[in-house]
């Protein structure tokens, strides 16, 4: 049903800023991962296992998050659903500055992962709801771009205070309140239940029950597979470095430090990038990143590994978008916000299981040499390029 012939001005750039910044927050652990050393002597009477899991239980809550994100959003819309991910992420990722016991800063590190899952699917439902295809693909692509920047902003703050002490690495959350107040200016409350089509708002059946379909479950496993294939570098990669001589466990994490400024290169030139390509986005820079892991084993300089990497990391930077731009494609309608959690649960589980993945083809294979299982990841993109081309033509993809 029409709401209004109204257009919406969704060449806004205040309306843009506060949906991109609803994507500030990407990335769960960098910021704090340097507080592992400091932790684990703090909690000398915990298992080193136990004190790293600190660091990696947000993902878990990102998993919670993700499955009641659209329950929620059913019952508050969209713009009160953000809020609260982003307060609730805010509270429980700065506890640990003040309270200090284990059992405490585990909880609160489980419900910041919670606050994350309930406001990230949202970052993409609002980008493909409510801007033409035209702008959408340059926000998706700016979305990443966004998430790199603050990714690399919470990293220089926690730069500072872990100097302070490792409890004070923590109040670097308090950067969400950023999102917080630009979404609560700039996002509109009326947008929460409607889609804009030819620059008009249209309002979303209340009768329609979120539902999902073999393409969008399809669509979860590619994103799966693409993450747990690229995580190769970040498990691998140093272990590599110094296996081979080549360089040190800090050299490897010198190079992935030039990952952000790829992030950022690529989410701004993605739309370009997906006129010029069209339907073979995807195929292109999968077998580019297919082309990359398999040389990384065989370099053996510095240099040439940080130019293979950064290579790796724009084509991420170009697939993940090109992929996400696909949601609209095989969603139903009304559906959005709980494809995008389907698709994030792909994701999340491509992360977890990636460091048994590798175990386990190593074993099987008889090789668990951190340069082959490199290179294995790189014939499994070849693989995951010629499964895309046979996808687009089933589906009849534009991109």
């Amino acid at each position: 049903m029409r709401t209004g012939d109204k257009p919406v001005n969704t060449s806004s750039p205040l309306l843009m800023l506060g949906v991109l910044s609803i994507s500030f927050l990407m990335s769960v652990s960098n910021a704090v991962s340097g507080t592992i050393p400091l932790m684990k002597q703090y909690f000398s009477n915990i298992s080193e296992a136990n004190v790293e899991l600190l660091v990696v239980i947000p993902t878990g809550g990102v998993l919670l998050g993700t499955v009641v994100s659209g329950l929620i959003s059913n019952k508050l819309g969209k713009k009160y659903t953000v809020l609260m991910g982003l307060i609730v992420s805010l509270i429980f990722g700065v506890i640990p500055a003040f309270f200090y016991s284990y059992p405490a800063i585990f909880l609160s590190r489980a419900m910041f992962g919670v606050g994350m899952g309930i406001f990230t699917p949202l970052s993409v439902s609002y980008i493909t709801d409510i801007f033409p295809e035209r702008i959408r693909n340059r926000l998706l692509g700016w979305r990443n771009s966004v998430g790199a920047i603050g990714d690399a902003i919470m990293l220089f703050i926690a730069g500072f205070l872990i100097n302070v002490s490792w409890h004070a690495t923590y109040l670097v959350f308090l950067f969400l309140i950023v999102p917080i107040v630009l979404v609560a200016l700039f996002v509109p409350k009326r947008l929460d239940r409607v889609t804009v089509e030819e620059g008009k708002e249209v309002e979303e059946d209340s009768d329609i029950r979120p539902s999902t379909n073999g393409g969008v479950i399809q669509l979860a496993i590619v994103f799966l597979f693409v993450c747990l294939f690229y995580s190769s570098i970040s498990l691998k990669l140093a272990s590599h470095m110094v296996d081979s001589h080549i360089g040190s466990a800090a050299d490897a994490t010198r190079i992935f430090g030039f990952l952000v400024l790829c992030s950022i290169v690529s989410g701004i030139a993605f739309e370009q990038l997906a006129k010029w390509c069209g339907k073979a986005t995807v195929f292109i820079f999968e077998m580019l990143t297919a082309v990359v892991l398999i040389a990384m084993p065989f370099a053996n300089s510095i240099p040439v590994l940080l130019v293979l990497v950064l290579v790796a990391g724009f084509c991420n930077g170009i697939i993940n978008p090109a992929l996400t731009a696909r949601m609209v494609a095989y969603s139903p309608k009304g559906s959005m916000n709980l494809t995008t959690s389907i698709i994030l649960i792909g994701i999340n589980i491509g992360s977890l299981v990636a460091p048994y993945f590798f175990q386990a083809l190593g074993l099987i294979l008889g090789n668990r040499d951190s340069g082959f299982m490199i290179l294995c990841a790189g014939v499994c993109y070849i693989l995951l390029a010629f499964y895309d081309v046979f996808i687009v033509r089933k589906d009849k993809l534009t991109i």
